[in-house]
């Protein structure tokens, strides 16, 4: 790319502010939804969605990014007591199944893209000025027991019946933002879902002269791997096991170490950190003590944590694991409408924190106060229909400024060094203390 792109998006870069993001976002997704284009992107055959319908295309992506978390027939009652058309006979769920049978689920990916890389050009994104933070992992998701899914993602646990796929995602941990997904078999190595993660966060929107920096746990070692990103001059930090590499483990606290991978010698930093629990972890990387000094690195490395506090909101909040429908289009779009709706309500959470530090900055709270998330998720599925549809500009200010008003009336408290305990899974998967917000 020449210097002047680079100038270009720079500017653009600069003047995208966090706090008009949800708005823009909306009227982002607005025009994309209603362009006569969109039909044509949302096509699965040539033949679909091509006669005037009850609920044509647009209306029934806009179904799916709300989210049908409640039965079908209910979620279509709820958008049509917004959407007035004029029709005596109501639309019905067979109808709803019918017309998703034929959206390509690739046309949310595009909106879920669109957002993402306009979410990309805020300022204040990056990290000590030179890095945007991008955590990778991958979860189990639990899907129907059905044979069209198992043959395509398999099953999870050795249990035959036990159908299910793993989400992988490429995160900022610094900004709320998943940048890439992708839902693949269970058995998937991690690694490759990886590497396919850096091609499309390489491309994103970036500031001149910043770079992506990855964060990854101790699942995605390998030499392999490792020398893929050197060789790529990709940065990360990422988390070893013990006895992955004898000479790692032989490090006391900070130093370089060579390795030999295709006949080739590598370098590596190996860094040692000592957790509240006592016990040592190793961390490797290729950033030097200018970019990354030890005291540094166990809070750099800990950041990853915010990817397991966003797959919680995926699954147990904004319940992506309770589907929509059995067949693998169906969960192809509710999976890229999940993420797409995340980053969205990210966008909205942007703004609801700053108007809450703002608040509270001079308080006597013992605590930093932050946007309720369960609130948050109720409220904007809420108006969602009555935003997306509202045509008046006036109208849609006062429900922006409502929705905003309704958020930040009740803060939560951000209480540090919490911890807990990995649980082994439960059976129930919505338990009471994750009460549904649909």
């Amino acid at each position: 790319m020449d210097t002047f792109v680079w100038y270009i998006l720079t500017l653009v870069v600069v003047k995208m502010k966090k706090t008009n993001s949800f708005k823009e976002n909306i009227k982002r997704i607005e025009d994309i939804l209603f362009n006569s284009a969109f039909a044509e992107r949302a096509r699965l055959t040539i033949s679909s969605f091509t006669r005037n319908r009850v609920l044509p295309v647009a209306f029934l992506c806009a179904m799916l990014i709300r989210g049908i978390k409640t039965s079908t027939q209910l979620e279509i009652d709820d958008f049509f007591k917004i959407y007035n058309s004029g029709i005596e006979e109501p639309v019905t769920k067979q109808a709803v199944s019918k017309a998703r049978t034929n959206l390509n689920p690739e046309a949310i990916k595009y909106i879920f893209t669109d957002i993402r890389n306009n979410m990309c050009k805020v300022k204040d994104l990056e990290y000590w000025g030179r890095y945007r933070l991008c955590a990778m992992d991958g979860s189990d998701i639990a899907l129907y027991n059905s044979l069209e899914l198992k043959e395509l993602y398999g099953t999870l646990g050795g249990s035959e019946k036990a159908v299910g796929a793993m989400l992988s995602l490429a995160y900022d941990p610094l900004n709320n933002i998943i940048l890439d997904g992708s839902l693949n078999h269970s058995n998937t190595d991690e690694r490759i879902t990886a590497k396919e993660h850096i091609e499309v966060v390489e491309k994103l929107p970036l500031k001149f002269r910043m770079k992506n920096l990855y964060i990854m746990d101790r699942g995605y070692p390998s030499r392999d791997f490792i020398a893929w990103l050197l060789n790529g001059k990709h940065k990360f930090l990422m988390r070893v096991k013990k006895k992955f590499n004898l000479e790692f483990d032989s490090v006391f606290k900070d130093e370089k170490v060579s390795f030999v991978w295709n006949n080739r010698t590598y370098r590596v930093r190996i860094l040692k950190i000592k957790l509240d629990s006592g016990e040592i972890e190793t961390l490797i990387t290729n950033l030097d003590e200018k970019d990354l000094p030890y005291e540094k690195a166990k809070e750099l490395y800990f950041m990853r944590w915010g990817i397991e506090t966003k797959f919680n909101s995926l699954k147990n909040k904004l319940e992506l694991e309770n589907m929509s429908g059995r067949r693998v289009i169906t969960v192809q779009q509710d999976v890229w409408a999940s993420m797409l709706i995340a980053n969205l309500l990210a966008s909205l959470e942007w703004q609801t924190n700053e108007i809450i530090s703002e608040k509270t900055t001079n308080s006597n709270n013992k605590y930093q106060q932050t946007t309720n998330e369960n609130r948050l998720i109720s409220k904007a599925r809420d108006v969602f229909y009555e935003i997306i549809l509202e045509t008046s500009d006036y109208k849609k200010e006062f429900l922006f400024e409502r929705l905003i008003r309704e958020i930040v009336r009740h803060p939560t408290e951000v209480k540090p060094e919490r911890s807990s305990k990995r649980k082994t899974p439960r059976k129930a998967k919505f338990h009471d203390t994750y009460k549904s917000v649909t």
